[in-house]
């Protein structure tokens, strides 16, 4: 048996010092925490790194920097009555609140987007704590995954591109989408359609996720049909900043309809680097094919939605309702016409986490997932096409034909093996 006195030998013989002693048994213990703090200053650092670049962003000089610059010569009421930007209010309001500062305004938008960032992460944490604490696994284990399933979102370099590079704001309406699908789990459905409302008046792209939220409303039977109504009251409150500057109630409540109409006005065909269907040869044909597409949308999502509903009891697990949410927004994704290459911000950062944490399975999806991405990402902003996007498409609507066949099987076996 050793000693105390032994012990204190090996201890000088090693040449470990008490110091030495008191940094190992500070970074042993707490070792976990100091590698999440690691990853998310990493994650900052990179995009402070990224954030002064304004030359590979194909929307900073044209639009935002323009709009920012609008908002300074006409003040910040005086702005929001004028026609500036196409973007519904509450990005309006951003912009304005951008103008106020006084730098480049490539770097309070970047922040806006990191900031969202963070949130994200935050409440993809709790979500992951939900379905593990429904799964009965140990705390400190669930603690442990979802802690860094949550901070290595922070890394996906789509992430880090959109807000940092290209200086796109996508990240800000989907941290609204990100809570309404943790309150969703929560079965908190107020709160839920509350933050959906509010995700939807950022960006018309939130739409994708309410086929999940019909299909609980026949599922979970627990809200009113009158809560999808906080959409359209939201987006009127939401509004309120230009009415009330007196921009107009058409030229207000109007933008998501001008908006629609870019498929045929700005010349982006059937789709806009979105790895999709109608990168087969059919992008040309939007005049006689949009209607279609959209019928079509409707179709599948209709097919999926009554094979679910006939299936109640798979919704009774969380995972299983986050999981076909985010199939169901992706098939938006790969049938509606119009689709750009963000347009799948939040399935992607979703489906990540959902795959680190839940689905480790499922991992070598949400990796084809994201290196897809990261290769439309490259040829739109670095203009290097590694892979051409009808390669791409073939790839994301085998992935999907992949994901589609297990969603019903597991549909089927109400079951979450």
């Amino acid at each position: 048996m050793k000693t105390e006195g032994t012990n204190k030998k090996e201890l000088n013989n090693s040449g470990i010092t008490g110091f030495d002693k008191w940094i190992i048994d500070i970074v042993t213990n707490n070792l976990e925490k100091i590698a999440i703090f690691a990853i998310v200053l990493i994650a900052v650092l990179i995009r402070m790194k990224l954030i002064p670049e304004t030359e590979l962003s194909p929307d900073y000089k044209s639009y935002y920097l323009p709009w920012v610059e609008a908002y300074r010569e006409y003040g910040f009421i005086g702005g929001l009555s004028k026609d500036i930007g196409d973007y519904y209010v509450p990005f309006n309001v951003m912009y304005a609140i951008c103008s106020l500062f006084p730098c480049e305004p490539y770097l309070p938008i970047a922040l806006f987007s990191l900031s969202a960032e963070l949130v994200s992460a935050f409440f993809i944490r709790k979500m992951l704590l939900l379905i593990f604490d429904e799964r009965g696994v140990e705390r400190r284990i669930a603690v442990r995954i979802s802690d860094f399933s949550a901070a290595l979102t922070l890394l996906l370099p789509f992430v880090i591109w959109n807000g940092a590079l290209w200086k796109q704001c996508d990240a800000i309406y989907v941290v609204f989408l990100v809570i309404a699908l943790y309150y969703v789990l929560k079965d908190n459905y107020t709160k839920a359609f509350i933050f959906l409302a509010i995700s939807f008046s950022f960006k018309l792209q939130a739409v994708f996720f309410l086929p999940l939220f019909l299909v609980l409303y026949f599922v979970k039977k627990r809200y009113s049909i009158l809560n999808f109504l906080w959409i359209p009251v939201m987006y009127l409150i939401m509004g309120l900043p230009c009415v009330l500057s007196r921009r107009g109630l058409r030229a207000t409540y109007l933008a998501y309809l001008f908006q629609t109409q870019e498929v045929a006005t700005e010349g982006y065909g059937m789709v806009s680097y979105y790895p999709n269907f109608y990168n087969f040869g059919l992008d040309a044909f939007d005049e006689i094919l949009t209607l279609p597409a959209v019928l079509m949308t409707v179709a599948v999502l209709g097919v999926f939605a009554v094979y679910a509903i006939r299936h109640a009891s798979f919704f009774d697990i969380k995972e299983n309702v986050l999981y076909f949410g985010l199939f169901m927004a992706w098939s938006c994704c790969m049938f509606l016409p119009g689709m750009h290459e963000r347009y799948d911000y939040a399935i992607v950062l979703l489906m990540t986490a959902f795959c680190l944490g839940v689905k480790r399975e499922k991992l070598w999806i949400a990796a084809i997932m994201n290196i897809t991405s990261m290769l439309v990402y490259i040829m739109v902003l670095f203009k290097e096409e590694v892979f051409s996007i009808t390669i791409l498409s073939a790839i994301a609507v085998v992935l999907y034909a992949i994901t589609a066949f297990d969603i019903v099987k597991r549909i089927g076996a109400g079951s979450h093996e």
